[in-house]
């Protein structure tokens, strides 16, 4: 339901939770410029505000509201930044006095987004620089996990974009160039600026809904966003190794895919994926760490929105070479249709049980209604998709499997 121009309201009313879930989504341009000013954004909107000026007062009204719940979440879809300000909390039925929280959970919504804690046009300079150096700490210490450091390492090396090269945290360096002001002025902008969504799930009054969401005085706007990210294929690999004393060796590989969101083609590259590192199952787990026991852990994990899907191994420094050719001989084997059609219908069996088990979380209720505004009948409901993966063959999945090309290789050499 669109709002003004830019603003859109989803409604989404089950009585499946016992908990209704308020977010507000803001959807911008993927920018290494601005990217790590929205992250800081995201850090000072839960942290406190005019009205509830220290964390201590803002989590004492969240606890007198039965214990309703703040948080942000931050994600990217292709050249898009999102982020969420997300509010949960009971259904009426589960009050003491089956009042409805609603209109207090807009009025704390509408203190977060128009009275947050400023002094002369920027954040308050303490609680942000706390919130700052908070977040450096955090992305220092995730660069000490040996994956997730090597995620990153691949995903630069991966991207001719910079802005896609950063990931929707950015990161320390790019935090640290940031202060009070560059970042308010972002949060501003964000707010005449961004596509806004707003979700709410769970058991209400429509009317009174829309009501609540017109008090916010939210305003036209107007922004093209690019929900899908492709750069071409390059017949140079582009490979880099890194040394770490400390620690197993991880080799990441990329592969490039020319499949959107919603393709024809799409359905059977979900299959194609889950059949090679996605489960338990899956030829690389089975292979190369059960039989062979040449990887402490092992698996594939893609990006339908930019057209990458990523190969993961822990594995001994010695065996570099050996596990390389082997990864590249499993994705060769589905190409050529080497594998059991009892492993085709397994990987079915389990992106069906996934997508079912994915209807009990609001949050991705929430996620088809969005995606279903921008992809349109791209997006399909749950049974519609269930019959799609169904009908997969073993012929489909050896046809994308053959569209299927590796672009980069980033190896983290340890003990």
């Amino acid at each position: 339901m669109e709002i003004v121009n830019g603003v859109d309201l989803h409604l989404i009313k089950t009585n499946q939770f016992k908990t209704n879930h308020l977010t507000f989504r803001f959807s911008g341009k993927r920018q290494k410029e601005t990217l790590a000013q929205r992250v800081l954004v995201a850090q000072m909107l839960t942290a406190a505000n005019e009205v509830y000026p220290t964390s201590r007062a803002l989590k004492e009204k969240l606890a007198s509201l039965y214990g309703a719940e703040l948080s942000t979440r931050l994600s990217t879809k292709g050249k898009v930044h999102i982020l969420d300000i997300n509010l949960s909390f009971i259904s009426s039925h589960y009050s003491f006095h089956q009042e409805s929280l609603l209109e207090e959970m807009f009025s704390l919504l509408k203190t977060i987004l128009f009275e947050p804690l400023i002094s002369v046009q920027q954040f308050q300079t303490k609680l942000f620089d706390l919130e700052k150096e908070h977040l450096i700490q955090y992305l220092e210490a995730d660069k000490e996990d040996r994956f997730y450091y090597s995620d990153l390492e691949l995903q630069q090396l991966y991207y001719l974009d910079d802005d896609v090269k950063y990931t929707k945290y950015a990161n320390s360096d790019l935090v640290k160039n940031e202060n009070s002001y560059t970042a308010y002025q972002e949060f501003q902008r964000m707010l005449k600026e961004d596509k806004i969504d707003i979700f709410l799930t769970g058991e209400y009054d429509d009317y009174l809904v829309l009501q609540l969401v017109e008090s916010l005085g939210l305003q036209s706007r107007q922004l093209d966003l690019d929900y899908v990210y492709r750069q071409p294929f390059s017949s140079v690999l582009r490979e880099k190794i890194e040394q770490k004393t400390s620690g197993q060796s991880i080799l990441q590989q990329a592969y490039h895919f020319p499949f959107r969101f919603g393709d024809n083609d799409y359905y059977a590259f979900l299959v194609f994926n889950g059949l090679l590192g996605a489960y338990p199952h899956s030829l690389l787990f089975d292979s190369i760490r059960e039989k062979m026991g040449l990887a402490y852990s092992i698996g594939s994990h893609f990006d339908s929105h930019t057209g990458l899907l990523k190969v993961y191994a822990g594995i001994d420094k010695r065996d570099r070479k050996k596990v390389l050719q082997l990864i590249n001989h499993q994705v060769k084997g589905i190409r050529f249709g080497r594998f059991h059609i009892s492993a085709l219908e397994e990987t079915k069996k389990m992106l069906i049980n996934n997508a079912r088990l994915a209807e009990d979380n609001p949050y991705n209720l929430m996620e088809l209604a969005y995606n279903k505004s921008i992809f349109g009948d791209q997006c399909l409901g749950l049974e519609e998709w269930i019959d799609r993966i169904r009908q997969i063959t073993k012929e489909d999945v050896m046809a994308v499997a053959g569209q299927v090309r590796l672009q980069s290789i980033y190896f983290l050499e340890g003990e």
